[in-house]
């Protein structure tokens, strides 16, 4: 029990030490995650400062392709939403600190892989199961973010050298059991820890939490349940086998998506990593 202790005061240490965002950053992320966010206070605060404002653009377009459309920070609020525009921001800065921080990680690149696959899956299921638009990019933004735990709990415990791999299906809900077991904490808490500490929003610190466990008892996570159905994607299941398994389907039928609907998302799944891949090494 003692060593369990340790151990999570070491993540929590690290996670104190984790660099905070620059004052603008984190002022406008505690802006966003207000219950009623001003808007107009968003737009003044990114408008007011050219790096914001570029950044910003910068990512709409990215994220968002629709460079046509998006000229101004007004365009950028008005097309992707403000939370959803302001969460990725946030995501831009998160990911510098990731790189700097957990660049003892011999496979870093693994994880902002996995990141981007879950992030698009993330997008999809929201589409799918009919969220409107900014919420389809708070869940996209969520899925960017939500291993970083995982990061923390490997520097931690001195595994630099191994691959940073997501889960495997059949493992997804006894991972995190195993892992508080046998380390008084596990990589989803730990991911939440971090998100509360860059001012993420409680979407997004609700996914991160849940992104494992969406189900516990009767209590069902919508954001930890779009994170963890993002995994089952990715994965050939010709026979059904796998949704079948676990409490996969269950979470899948919560989020009344048919299986047609499934196939659907699939199918959009591998045209929108095709198309990741190929502007990758465009």
């Amino acid at each position: 029990m003692r060593e369990k202790q340790k151990f999570a005061n070491k993540v929590t240490e690290l996670v104190d030490k984790l660099p905070l965002f620059p004052r603008d950053i984190d002022k406008l992320l505690a802006i966003a995650v207000k219950p009623s966010e001003d808007i107009t206070e968003i737009l003044q605060l990114i408008e007011s400062d050219p790096r914001l404002s570029s950044e910003l653009l910068r990512l709409a377009k990215v994220y968002y392709g629709k460079s046509e459309d998006i000229r101004t920070a007004e365009d950028a609020v008005h097309h992707v939403g403000a939370q959803a525009i302001v969460q990725l921001i946030g995501i831009s800065y998160a990911r510098n600190a990731i790189e700097a921080e957990f660049s003892s990680l011999k496979y870093l690149n693994e994880y902002l892989d996995h990141s981007e696959e879950i992030s698009i899956g993330c997008r999809i299921l929201a589409e799918i199961s009919r969220k409107e638009g900014e919420e389809c990019g708070i869940y996209a933004v969520a899925g960017l973010i939500h291993d970083i735990g995982r990061l923390a709990i490997m520097v931690a415990s001195n595994r630099t050298s191994s691959h940073v791999l997501g889960t495997l299906w059949d493992k997804m809900a006894s991972v995190v059991h195993d892992e508080k077991a046998n380390l008084g904490t596990n990589h989803c808490e730990v991911g939440a820890q971090i998100c509360r500490k860059w001012n993420f929003s409680p979407i997004i610190q609700e996914g991160v939490l849940r992104h494992h466990t969406p189900l516990i008892d009767s209590n069902f996570s919508i954001p930890g349940a779009i994170i963890f159905t993002s995994h089952f994607l990715s994965a050939s299941d010709p026979s059904g086998d796998i949704l079948s398994t676990l409490s996969a389907g269950e979470v899948v039928g919560r989020l009344k998506i048919s299986a047609s609907d499934f196939d659907r998302a699939r199918e959009l799944y591998r045209a929108r990593t095709e198309d990741r891949s190929l502007m990758s090494s465009g």
